[in-house]
């Protein structure tokens, strides 16, 4: 009897905060649409399709890391330069993903081809981002950073496919705090704010804190909270099917 009074205090908990996440997604998706709907209008007048945008998105992720990793081969170049140069490739990157997605709903240009295309690019953009963080923080020999990015990937890893599995059982499991839009967000930002921080004070090198790359700590945050959405996403899909099942 406690066991089932527990359950069903849980399961209404969930309910609340999916609740409170979708009302929060879907104040963000009004205010992009309205800053950037004038944006896709343009782009279908020039007649480029969602899976162009798509892949756009993707090739911007790779150029993001490409100048990541480029520290120290440009005469003048400081730590800072490449962190800010980062976050604008990859911000730019991640707003190709809202677009496809706008375009191809105004314009009636959905297709399950193209709703695949952009699932599996999503995640190729994802590990591509990640790996080049990996790499950029082994290059400084921060190995704490290495480790944070890698846990930060299982959890964003994680996080999706929690989605997936779970709407294979008819749950609808869009939920959580660091889903891949908050992700990319927040890396955009904390590398821009660190670029300039560094960038202000003409570093060359990086700022640690006990021993720990300070720009790393953010990856530190990532790793907590997308595991955390993870085992959320897990927690209530588990509740959702042992409702189904009584």
């Amino acid at each position: 009897m406690i066991d089932l009074l527990a359950d069903k205090v849980l399961y209404k908990g969930n309910i609340h905060i999916l609740r409170l996440c979708m009302d929060y997604k879907e104040l963000g998706r009004k205010v992009l649409y309205f800053l950037f709907d004038p944006l896709v209008h343009g782009i279908k007048a020039m007649g480029i399709k969602p899976n162009h945008i798509t892949f756009l998105g993707f090739a911007l992720n790779i150029l993001a890391i490409m100048h990541l990793l480029n520290y120290g081969d440009c005469a003048g170049m400081s730590y800072g330069d490449n962190l800010i140069g980062f976050g604008l490739l990859l911000g730019v990157g991640g707003l190709m993903d809202t677009l496809d997605g706008r375009l191809a709903r105004l314009y009636d240009l959905k297709s399950r081809f193209g709703a695949y295309f952009d699932s599996v690019v999503d995640r190729y953009s994802e590990f591509i981002m990640f790996l080049g963080i990996i790499l950029y923080f082994y290059r400084f020999d921060h190995i704490e950073g290495v480790i944070f990015s890698i846990v930060a990937l299982m959890g964003s890893v994680m996080v999706s496919y929690n989605r997936s599995r779970a709407e294979a059982f008819g749950v609808d499991c869009d939920m959580g705090l660091m889903q891949r839009p908050e992700r990319i967000v927040f890396i955009v930002l904390w590398a821009i704010i660190w670029g300039v921080i560094y960038t202000r004070s003409k570093a060359y090198f990086t700022v640690e804190w006990m021993g720990i790359d300070i720009f790393a700590l953010g990856f530190l945050f990532l790793a907590i909270t997308t595991n955390i959405t993870a085992l959320r996403r897990m927690w209530y899909a588990s509740n959702m099917l042992k409702q189904s099942n009584t």
